[in-house]
């Protein structure tokens, strides 16, 4: 199976003292801390994960061992009404 990287935020990039590890960890998909991103196991993506090292706890997992996410629901349904013209 592909190998997968577990990669979760465990510190802020607030008080980082390089500006390059905040355009890496955004270019990473991070917008908030303790959340977990599922990435693809390549040479540049071990890059950037050695960059912000003391930011992140990585792991790695089989495919298959990744939970499936919940659908969100957009919180409305669209009805076909009178006016739709179908």
């Amino acid at each position: 199976m592909a190998k997968k990287l577990k990669v979760t935020q465990v510190r802020s990039i607030i008080h980082t003292q390089r500006e390059k590890h905040k355009v890496v960890m955004e270019s990473l998909g991070f917008r908030r801390n303790y959340r977990t991103l599922y990435k693809n196991d390549s040479p540049q993506v071990r890059g950037m994960l050695e960059k912000v090292r003391h930011l992140v706890t990585v792991e790695e997992i089989d495919e298959k061992d990744i939970p499936a996410a919940a659908k969100k629901s957009a919180g409305f349904t669209l009805v076909d009404g009178p006016g739709s013209g179908s």
